[in-house]
């Protein structure tokens, strides 16, 4: 019989159905356990400590929660290899797409969530491989093999690939996201729009500190209509933009890992740094720490089902990317009003800040409320060059994880490493 499951890639798609089959395909890649389902977004807050391991993973997660994170541990090599599986599905239905002729095939659209997810897949390569120990869009910045063509056989596809700069890379990054944004329509959802790839654009243009650019694309995401007066961390509309899809037969692990049984295991834990950096009268305090069950969070509560979606962005996100790229840029009445549409949604007073750098700081500060769970506090501190100063907490004599900063770059995996000797290259100090 026919694998119905899946095709060789010889024989390619033949069929606008093909293409829209191979297009979940890609979607599904983002929704991998070792990607979006769980471990991307918790690797994150757990490397910048708003999250502490409580459970028994103790060589992954609970290294990882403690920034000793070594080249063989398997939350590299699984989180590495599920970005470039993304990569390599989009790559090939880009490449099959064209071979359509359906007039009824919408292929630039198609072609435009592709190029989006792959954007996507490369910033977050970049987020923990790539730059310098500084932050993002430094001359000389690290980056990561760049594979923009299918691999579908062994041979010539296969061959060692070396790693490109930082800025060919984010080159590559900003011609998908302009794609996705010239092809796509308006809207929010669970696939990607036109709302999406522009919030992505400014939040890539945000880490590299072009911040003129941030600001731009920022606002060009259409304003949210109810936003202001909706739930602080909401976790659906009007809030969501771009949320990724899970259901009872396609889980992901959050609420697993955040309650105990039944229903869950208790990995994870919200950090006491997480719950102190909450100010009295936090509407989000009970929803990062809540309070119907200790130590877990109601941003993921379906522990029966596990089809609790995940946001990948956030129009809080692009509230806050207007405000911190208008106090980078000077403009700090825009800065001043767009952080306060947050503190008030969080039940909180105006910002006293009057200041760029005053309005910077809570800026940041309500980037790590807002956004906790959500896989975005570590790469701020990176892209702020804070992580030292912020996590450091030893000494010359004897230094922590954070102080040493050649950690702000996660390892390679030693496997891809050792696939590719001579050609592949590991971050230094690993």
């Amino acid at each position: 019989m026919e694998p119905q499951t899946s095709i060789v890639s010889d024989k390619g798609y033949s069929t606008r159905a093909d293409a829209a089959a191979g297009l979940l395909g890609c979607y599904d890649a983002l929704q991998n356990t070792n990607y979006y389902g769980a471990s991307f977004p918790s690797d994150i807050d757990m490397v910048s400590n708003n999250i502490i391991e409580v459970g028994t993973y103790n060589t992954t997660y609970g290294l990882i929660a403690q920034n000793q994170i070594s080249a063989d541990n398997g939350e590299m090599s699984t989180l590495w290899s599920s970005m470039y599986d993304a990569i390599n599905r989009c790559n090939y239905l880009l490449q099959q797409s064209d071979n359509i002729s359906d007039p009824a095939f919408a292929k630039l659209a198609t072609q435009a969530e592709a190029r989006a997810i792959r954007a996507l897949c490369y910033m977050n390569l970049l987020s923990l491989w790539g730059g310098t120990t500084a932050g993002y869009g430094y001359s000389g910045g690290a980056g990561v093999p760049l594979r923009l063509t299918a691999t579908t056989a062994i041979g010539a596809q296969t061959t060692p690939l070396a790693r490109s700069s930082e800025a060919d890379v984010a080159t590559a990054i900003r011609a998908d996201l302009d794609f996705a944004i010239a092809n796509l329509s308006a809207g929010t959802g669970t696939r990607v729009t036109k709302n999406a790839a522009q919030a992505l654009r400014a939040r890539f243009e945000l880490r590299m500190r072009n911040y003129a650019d941030a600001l731009k694309f920022a606002q060009q995401v259409p304003v949210v209509s109810g936003f202001t007066t909706a739930a602080p961390s909401s976790t659906t509309t009007p809030d969501a933009i771009w949320q990724l899809f899970f259901s009872a037969t396609d889980q992901n692990l959050y609420a697993f890992y955040w309650f105990p049984s039944p229903g869950g295991r208790n990995e994870f834990d919200p950090s006491q740094g997480l719950i102190n950096a909450h100010t009295t009268g936090d509407l989000r305090l009970p929803i990062n720490n809540s309070t119907v069950t200790a130590g877990t969070t109601l941003k993921y509560t379906h522990t029966s089902t596990r089809d609790d979606y995940f946001n990948i962005v956030r129009y809080a996100e692009v509230v806050l990317t207007i405000a911190e790229a208008a106090a980078q840029t000077g403009d700090l009445i825009t800065a001043t009003t767009q952080l306060n549409i947050i503190r008030k949604r969080a039940g909180l007073a105006n910002s006293t800040a009057n200041t760029a750098a005053g309005l910077i700081t809570d800026i940041l500060l309500q980037r790590r409320l807002e956004l906790a769970y959500e896989g975005h506090y570590w790469i701020d501190l990176r892209r702020t060059n804070t992580v030292q100063s912020t996590l450091g907490t030893g000494s010359t004599t004897n230094p922590n994880a954070w102080d040493q900063a050649y950690r702000n770059l996660f390892p390679l995996p030693l496997r891809d490493i050792n696939l590719a000797p001579g050609v592949l290259t590991q971050n230094p100090g690993f």
